[in-house]
């Protein structure tokens, strides 16, 4: 979660309830939007001097806006620059299906079909996300703009970051991997519905031994 914030952070300055409110919106898949958990990041990152925070007032309500300190900035560009391990996700959700022998038989359908409805309304908010980035198309890049125009500090900190003085370029580039991340969750997911409907198609049919073989040549669009 730390690096998910720091990251936000390197795009503009965020209070909290923000904070929650994009990673509600965009990456729940990444980790919790729990107001709680955010908190308690925001303070680690606030005693570790990662980040730093300015208090002000809005209509009658005292707020924090938090952002993150150049030293960190450069760090983390750092960490960007090394190849992700895709390979390295783990979900201990996957121990209900590693132990799913142990339960009687008559019960493992419903539980594959618990799993295929979970994923599909997943499936379904991420493509209608997708759905709202592609019909926005260059709305975002707008927004970005008026928000770094807006903070001068800011906008220097993400041209020194991408190495460039073109702020168009630098909101373009941004907004274009943002949604390869989307794209990737929306197929992962559709990969992973696939897998378990023909899962599902084994063990109804008493082939248990059978390894699931998925059709891929369906376009999730």
């Amino acid at each position: 979660m730390n690096k998910l914030i720091l990251g936000l952070l390197m795009l503009k300055r965020l209070t909290v309830y923000e904070i929650r409110a994009i990673i509600k919106k965009n990456y729940q898949d990444m980790c919790s939007d729990s107001l709680g958990s955010i908190q308690a990041a925001m303070k680690k990152l606030l005693a570790a001097r990662m980040v730093t925070c300015a208090e002000y007032v809005e209509k009658g309500v005292n707020k924090k806006r938090y952002s993150i300190t150049d030293k960190v900035r450069g760090e983390l560009m750092e960490w960007l620059q090394t190849p992700a391990d895709m390979a390295g996700s783990k979900n201990m959700e996957l121990g209900k299906f590693l132990f799913m022998g142990l339960v009687p038989a008559e019960k493992r359908l419903g539980l594959i079909d618990g799993i295929i409805v979970n994923l599909e309304a997943e499936l379904s908010g991420l493509r209608g996300l997708w759905d709202a980035v592609q019909a926005q198309g260059r709305e975002g890049v707008g927004r970005a703009l008026e928000e770094w125009a807006g903070d001068p500090e800011y906008l220097e900190g993400i041209l020194n970051a991408t190495r460039n003085r073109d702020a168009l370029e630098s909101a373009s580039g941004i907004g274009t991997f943002q949604a390869y991340t989307l794209r990737y969750g929306v197929d992962n997911l559709q990969f992973n519905v696939d897998w378990f409907r023909a899962l599902r198609e084994t063990v109804a049919g008493g082939r248990q031994s059978e390894f699931p073989n998925t059709n891929q040549e369906e376009d999730p669009s």
